[in-house]
């Protein structure tokens, strides 16, 4: 459903005297920062669904404690949007773009592959702590990218579309993780066996959206070194 709304967006836009959101003003480049936002984003959303879940129902953590490993996201965070300030202004903005993809990848890849029986800092942490590049480094990438390469009159619609992409990934990518959780656990017949069966198996949808994040960033970065 998510999906048809979109394509009725574009078909409706096309078509309209005065569009919202001009077709034209839809370049490849743009069309390239879109497809990043919609992968990354799309990971990071099954991500913190689904290692919240794993916290609380595979390991038994209550919902405080659970939060209370989330953190160092404070801090992570914080130099994430140092990091991104001061790459900004010295490296391309397609590289900051992939970076930020691979965090997004990364991040979701180490949560996937998290043992039930381990200690926090071993991988979990890690996670946590590698999430905030992905999203404090590609909005304002994107941000960047899709106001230059807008016309003037429609620059303010950049963030907005960010926006609206980044809300969009997050839905369309946890029903998809969702699908993929229950026909996964539909013929295991205990409960525990099927909860944890379950999210790993959307954590791995999440990193099938992570990788396609990176391929795309990759390319992008290419196509503007190029």
């Amino acid at each position: 459903i998510g999906l048809l709304c979109l394509i009725a967006f574009g078909w409706v836009e096309k078509r309209a005297e005065n569009p919202i959101l001009p077709m034209r003003a839809l370049t490849s480049s743009v069309n390239f920062v879109l497809g990043c936002m919609a992968f990354g984003w799309g990971a990071f959303g099954i991500w913190v669904f689904y290692n919240f879940r794993f916290l609380e129902l595979i390991r038994g953590r209550s919902p405080l404690s659970a939060s209370a490993e989330y953190a160092p996201v404070v801090i992570s965070g914080i130099l994430a949007a140092g990091l991104t300030g001061f790459m900004l202004t010295h490296t391309p903005v397609s590289f900051v773009m992939f970076i930020s993809m691979c965090a997004f990848c990364g991040g979701v890849a180490i949560a996937a592959t998290q043992r039930v029986e381990q200690v926090y800092w071993a991988q979990t942490f890690f996670s946590v702590v590698i999430m905030p590049f992905g999203m404090d480094m590609s909005f304002p990438a994107a941000a960047v990218i899709l106001s230059n390469h807008m016309p003037a009159e429609h620059q303010g619609l950049a963030m907005s579309l960010v926006n609206t992409v980044v809300n969009y990934s997050i839905s369309i990518a946890l029903g998809i993780a969702g699908t993929v959780e229950s026909n996964v656990v539909k013929n295991i017949s205990d409960p525990a066996q099927a909860e944890l069966k379950g999210i790993r198996s959307a954590f791995y949808a999440g990193i099938g959206l992570g990788v396609m994040g990176v391929i795309c960033g990759a390319a992008f970065f290419a196509r503007t070194y190029i």
